[in-house]
């Protein structure tokens, strides 16, 4: 302990406590000295930082549950923080809450006499033992009446001497830097181990440093866990496929060997510090053979280095169990302990695969819950993407739970039972052994009862089946046999093997093959004789249990020869090592087709345009094909790879009448890309689906990184129902029940909980609108500009104080951010708008912006070498740089980014004299018009953040503009909008789609454009008076949607509003009285 730096805190929290600060603020000053009082970074010092405001469950007076947070939770001690506590007020109160915390503690399964509490207001220190004076039945929850505190020390610092520092070192030994006694979760394994800890700072390099001496010493076998790794696990990913990220391959390996050396601990039910053969046997797997696990430690993609190198891992190992002393193992929460290490991980690397992102147990609770309370028969529960375990640990709880399933009550029909209750799948294997760690830790105390081998029921492999790393194409119709290509190996595998009703046959022929050939390769290769052959299928026909006919069998033993000779002699050359592995785990799910009643599943987010193009994503095309889930359109490209595995798993895995629930993107609600679904297009798909939807759930919005949605139902030939069950959560377990329907505009449909009635107004002739051109990368398009009196232009960087820094404030690339050039061509400059310039019926001044392309007789063309060659020198400078910078050239800049679609080449405005420009994102519809004659048309160009319509008519024009700027408008699409992290978006061209066209002879329509002009000219008054309202108008003068906010805050205190309002929401046919 620092006792200067204790001194000074002491001084600074006297001065502040005198001047009457707040509990909050003397705590978090604590909490920011922390590190300098104790600088030998103790565990307890991080979790006392960010444990601060944890989440607790205990009893009220009336013994009813409550929730609440602690100041802060070290480990099994509670600690409140007030502000002064000579203040006998504020002394009893404190005193309260540390009996409910610790209270709260007891809920948590901690043993009563380890539980400590803490009160003190920084510089007066209570250390409390506690005793149980009620709740003695342990019938419910512990609440604050059950807990009697014993005051077990005292320390002031106020006194400022050496004795009570000396007391205070004694007490943080005591009370907070305890061994054994930090309770052992996810959120403290990522404190210490996680991507972002001071620990994988400091040793990542050893783990870097032991795998690039692998791949120097053993070339030929680092080449081939590279190719299996790339062109398997690497399929998932959004970019690099075909490249071996060692990055990534590194940081598995660490966690990998975390999870091994935590799995150790909870099996010896305590903190073991090994010698080194011993730590070798964890980390080689033998530790878990031990103790008759046969499959926690696979000999995987990590299986060679913990072989040949696993000397090198000795010391660091060590260290983890080190840190791992002042866990409990004795007493452990079943929950994930490993989803918030795998989403560090996720973030950190930046997949793109949100379905590895955490779920929280209490949505995975509920959601076990709810699908298994369905059933009326025996769970049998697959997670088709497991991740960590989540969902297999919570169907555990409750299968162990409901059938009373403990070591105490046990039977063979029960070890059945739970030992088969629960199987996953996962392409990534550092999940699979997190979720392997974590089926331990829920299982554990079965073991002694169990008779055979225990076998972890979780599975490396793709589980849609339509990939493994040895047969790049699985069919989805029956075959006569599967080819497996591996080392330059070709065996073909009948198909009868990868049928349900012959798992075991599968088992016993890998498990005999492999075995024979381990054997035979000890020695100098000889010839497989017929005995041989004879022998091994009677031993494979003996343990399949399975009867085969005679060509099945014959198919059998033809494979049996080609297998064995093939394994021996990789082993010879030292090449085997992980097929096995791959040859058992990836063919999983061919073997279990229909076997479960009940999938639940957080599967991943991505949508298929952002997946690197390999042949993965050919067959996942292949199968929206099958299943008739493609988009229409455009939308085709932001097809969810969520929505794939959902149907695949509904149709490969479940029994007819078995129970679903996957947590998917909230865009499933309304976004066009799921119009399908949503419409059941996958019944009547070339590959029928019976997914029945009959439960949907909207999760809150700071969950995940998007918007999630539980989706739930039932494998039935019966269609979607009227009204469907489900919930709105706002918090944690709490949530309102609610009713969905879908709703339908056209071609449009969403499902919502909205009650209000919104009437189909689409017809086949609806306006139509363009999107603007991609006007990409911001930062090398749009620059500060001066033209000179020759015609020719400077080009300078915007800077942050610059009037135009909105055109790259929210760019995500620094292209060509510091250009600067002097007499650059008028020829390929243009006026750009984009929707930073947008109000309600108001347009600001386009911005100047450069473009790689030119209109030849009215038609654009990409600029290419020949016209390149052409121009002055900082013509050419300038363009050759944004090629360099961005890596394209410029015809493919212009052709494939910028116009992609010909969304530059249709924006021809020469004929028309109106324009209405619409917003395509946000939450609330915004348009303006404006008179193209105020325009050089051969040089307006509209961003794609705009759509805009082409008109003859100014009425036409200020009746759509009129509707579009309406709340009527706003209510009349909410339902159809995706919903973000940060709310409604993406509202492209559904106002338009509602819009009835234009009639001059229709009442209605007149008045909207009466009505519309009133506003109109209420609204220029307020802008040229309101200096406030005036300023928003600028597009530079701050966040878009909340200038937006403040000027339709203003449009609605017009005299003529309530009118123009009521004359829109007739031609949209909505009630006003509802809309207010």
């Amino acid at each position: 302990m620092n006792r200067d730096a204790l001194e000074k805190f002491v001084t600074l929290a006297q001065h502040e406590m005198s001047a009457g600060a707040v509990e909050d603020k003397l705590r978090h000053m604590l909490s920011s000295k922390l590190t300098s009082i104790f600088p030998n970074n103790e565990w307890w010092v991080q979790e006392h930082i960010l444990g601060t405001e944890q989440y607790l469950r205990f009893a009220n007076e009336q013994g009813e549950e409550r929730n609440g947070f602690a100041d802060s939770v070290v480990g099994k001690t509670a600690i409140e923080y007030e502000k002064n506590l000579t203040i006998n007020k504020v002394f009893e109160d404190g005193y309260y809450q540390v009996r409910e915390y610790c209270a709260a503690l007891i809920n948590l399964g901690v043993d009563v006499s380890e539980i400590y509490g803490i009160l003190s207001d920084t510089l007066h220190w209570y250390g409390y033992t506690i005793k149980v004076i009620g709740n003695t039945n342990r019938d419910r929850l512990f609440g604050a009446e059950d807990i009697e505190l014993n005051e077990e020390d005292y320390v002031d610092l106020t006194l400022s001497n050496t004795t009570e520092y000396d007391k205070f070192e004694a007490f943080v030994e005591k009370y907070l830097d305890r061994e054994e006694s930090r309770i052992l979760n996810s959120k403290s394994l990522a404190i210490d181990f996680g991507t972002e800890s001071v620990f994988w700072k400091t040793h990542i390099t050893t783990f870097n440093k032991v795998v690039s001496k692998a791949m120097i010493d053993r070339p030929e076998y680092a080449k081939l866990i590279e190719n299996l790794w790339q062109n398997f696990v690497a399929y998932l990913g959004a970019s690099n496929y075909g490249e071996f990220s060692i990055d990534t391959y590194v940081n598995e390996l660490y966690l990998v060997t975390v999870a091994k050396l935590v799995c150790a601990n909870i099996l010896s039910s305590k903190p073991i510090i090994s010698n080194d053969d011993e730590i070798k046997t964890i980390l080689d797997g033998r530790f878990f053979m031990q103790k008759n696990i046969q499959n926690l430690v696979d000999y995987d993609y990590f299986g060679w280095i913990n072989k040949f190198y696993v000397a090198d891992l000795v010391e660091i190992a060590k260290k983890i169990q080190q840190v791992l002393i002042h866990y409990d193992f004795k007493t452990i929460p079943h929950v994930d302990l490993f989803g918030e290490l795998l989403a560090q991980l996720s973030c950190k690397e930046h997949r793109l695969l949100l379905g590895q992102d955490y779920t929280p147990s209490w949505i995975a609770q509920d959601m076990v819950k709810t699908a298994l309370g369905r059933l009326h028969e025996e769970p049998k529960v697959l997670d088709m993407c497991c991740g960590s375990g989540v969902f297999l640990i919570e169907t555990i709880k409750a299968v162990r739970a409901k059938y009373n399933i403990d070591s105490k009550n046990y039977s063979t029909d029960k070890d059945e039972l739970v030992f088969s209750c629960a199987m996953g799948f996962d392409i990534d294997p550092l999940a699979i052994m997190l979720a392997k760690v974590n089926w331990v830790l829920s299982m554990r105390d079965l073991f002694g009862s169990h008779k055979g081998m225990i076998v972890i029921p979780i599975y490396h492999a793709d589980s849609l089946f339509v990939d493994t790393p040895i047969t790049h194409k699985m069919a989805n119709t029956v075959q006569d046999r599967y080819v497996l290509h591996f080392e330059g190996n070709k065996i073909e595998l009948p198909s009868f093997m990868i049928e349900p009703e012959h798992r075991t046959t599968y088992d016993a022929f890998m498990a005999k093959c492999y075995s024979v050939a381990m054997a035979r390769a000890e020695y100098p290769p000889v010839e497989l004789s017929d005995r041989d052959l004879d022998t091994i299928n009677a031993a494979i026909d003996m343990d399949s249990l399975n009867n085969k006919t005679d060509n099945e069998r014959k198919l059998q033993r033809i494979s049996t020869y080609e297998l064995i000779l093939a394994l021996e002699d990789l082993q010879r050359k030292g090449k085997n090592g992980i097929w096995y592995f791959v040859l058992n785990n990836n063919y999983k799910p061919g073997l279990v087709r229909n076997q479960f009643n009940c999938v639940i599943s957080n599967p991943p987010w991505l949508a298929m345009s952002k997946l690197a193009d390999n042949p993965y994503k050919d067959n996942l095309a292949v199968k929206t094909n099958d299943y008739e889930i493609k988009p229409p359109g455009s939308a085709h490209l932001h097809m969810e790879l969520a929505t794939i595995f959902m149907l695949g798993a509904i149709d490969k895995y479940l029994k007819d009448d078995g129970q679903w629930m996957f947590v998917m993107p909230g865009s499933l609600l309304s976004g066009y890309n799921h119009e399908p679904l949503r419409d059941e297009k996958y019944r009547n798909a070339a590959n029928p689906v019976e997914a029945r939807v009959d439960t949907i759930w909207e999760l809150p919005i700071n969950v995940f990184k998007n918007k999630a949605i539980v989706l739930g139902g039932t494998k039935s030939e019966n269609g979607n129902p009227n009204v469907i069950a489900g919930r709105l959560y706002t918090y944690k377990n709490q949530y309102d029940k609610c009713e969905y329907k879908l709703k339908k505009q056209g071609k449009r449909s969403c499902w919502t909980n909205n009650d209000d009635n919104v009437i189909d107004l689409i017809n086949c002739d609806a306006i139509r609108v363009s999107q603007g051109a991609d006007v990409f990368p911001r930062t090398a398009l749009f620059h500060k500009y001066t033209q000179q009196a020759n015609g020719t232009w400077d080009i300078e960087a915007i800077e942050k104080t610059s009037d135009l820094y909105y055109l790259i404030s929210e760019s995500k690339k620094d292209i060509c951010n510091t250009l600067s050039a002097s007499g650059f061509s008028n020829d390929f400059m243009y006026d750009c708008f984009i929707s930073k310039h947008l109000s309600p019926f108001f347009v600001a001044d386009p911005a100047k912006v450069l473009l790689p392309g030119y209109k030849d007789d009215g038609s654009w063309k990409a600029i290419n070498s020949g016209k390149l060659a052409t121009m002055n020198a900082a013509t050419k400078y300038v363009f050759d740089e944004i090629s360099s910078k961005t890596g394209l050239s410029l015809d493919v800049l212009f052709n494939d980014k910028i116009d992609i679609y010909n969304k530059l080449k249709n924006q021809k405005f020469s004929l028309g004299k109106w324009m209405v420009l619409s917003s395509a994102g946000g939450g609330n519809p915004c348009a303006a018009y404006i008179k193209l004659d105020n325009y050089d048309r051969e040089k307006l160009i509209i961003d794609q953040t705009l759509y805009w319509y082409i008109s003859d008519s100014e009425d036409e024009a200020i009746y759509i503009t009129g509707l579009v700027n309406s709340i009527s408008m706003g209510k009349a699409i909410e339902d159809f909008q995706p919903e973000g992290a940060f709310g409604k978006r993406h509202i492209h061209t559904l106002p338009f789609k509602i819009i009835p066209k234009y009639d001059d002879a229709n009442d209605a329509h007149i008045k909207v454009v009466e009505m519309t002009k009133a506003v109109i000219k209420e609204w220029y008054k307020i802008c040229d008076s309101d200096e406030t309202i005036s300023k928003t108008l600028n597009p530079n003068s701050g966040n878009l949607p909340s200038r937006r906010k403040k000027q339709q805050s203003a449009l609605r205190k017009t005299a003529s509003y309530m009118e123009y309002e009521r004359s829109c929401s007739d031609v949209l046919g909505l009630d006003l009285e509802i809309i207010y």
